[in-house]
């Protein structure tokens, strides 16, 4: 059973009128009256009956959106290690897990889809990302991250958390923007295309990761004391 389906209708009617409005319009603008009326909710109270304020309906979004993602990223993560016996994972490999769940939700035949743009509100929202972290969701991603880290033990930290976050923040970008293409063309959406850009996306990613530590980006590391992580 998923989060999804653990939720009441009315808090899932609630829930999924609010990932909507968060995803098309921004989190920051958009009101609990705008979800009551999205939802069909009469009652003008209904998000405070139901959660008690935005805030704990973007927390049970989050939670019935990421659960069944860091759940299948921990068992496809389990599977790759397991194949390893012990080697580090390939860039493809991690890639692969990364993004995997965002996919399979994306290419669902049950449109539409909102949570790519959602995530991708959360990440360029530096407060609400780190809310995101706070509750715990995030876990896999870190997994993923420990994973990397241990395949490019030659990379300063630095450098292997810049190139994850960079890959990642390529995928939430990519994946949007063919969320929204399935949105807006509906019946013309061309499956076929999107395969084709997510397998571009694939192999951009890996490049990243992958690519050589520039001689610009060794100075500046060296210029600063402590490189700053702002997520």
């Amino acid at each position: 059973m998923t989060a999804e389906l653990e939720l009441s209708d009315t808090k899932r009617e609630l829930v999924l009128a609010a990932e909507k409005l968060f995803a098309t319009q921004g989190i920051a603008a958009t009101t609990i009256r705008q979800i009551n009326a999205a939802a069909g909710q009469k009652n003008q109270s209904a998000i405070h009956y139901h959660f008690g304020s935005r805030e704990a309906v973007l927390d049970a979004l989050i939670e019935m959106r990421t659960t069944p993602a860091n759940r299948l990223r921990t068992e496809l993560l389990a599977d790759c290690r397991a194949r390893a016996g012990g080697r580090p994972l390939s860039t493809h490999e991690m890639v692969h897990i990364l993004i995997e769940p965002n996919v399979r939700r994306l290419l669902d035949p049950s449109p539409p889809n909102y949570a790519a743009r959602l995530m991708l509100q959360l990440r360029v929202d530096l407060e609400m990302w780190r809310r995101y972290e706070r509750l715990g969701p995030a876990e896999s991603l870190e997994e993923i991250h420990a994973e990397l880290r241990r395949a490019r033990p030659f990379l300063p930290t630095a450098v292997v958390r810049s190139r994850f976050r960079l890959a990642n923040n390529m995928s939430l970008i990519s994946l949007a923007e063919i969320e929204y293409a399935q949105e807006r063309l509906g019946p013309r959406f061309s499956r076929d295309e999107a395969e084709f850009r997510i397998a571009d996306m694939r192999a951009a990613m890996c490049a990243v990761i992958d690519a050589p530590v520039s001689a610009d980006a060794v100075f500046a590391m060296q210029a600063s004391p402590k490189i700053i992580d702002v997520d």
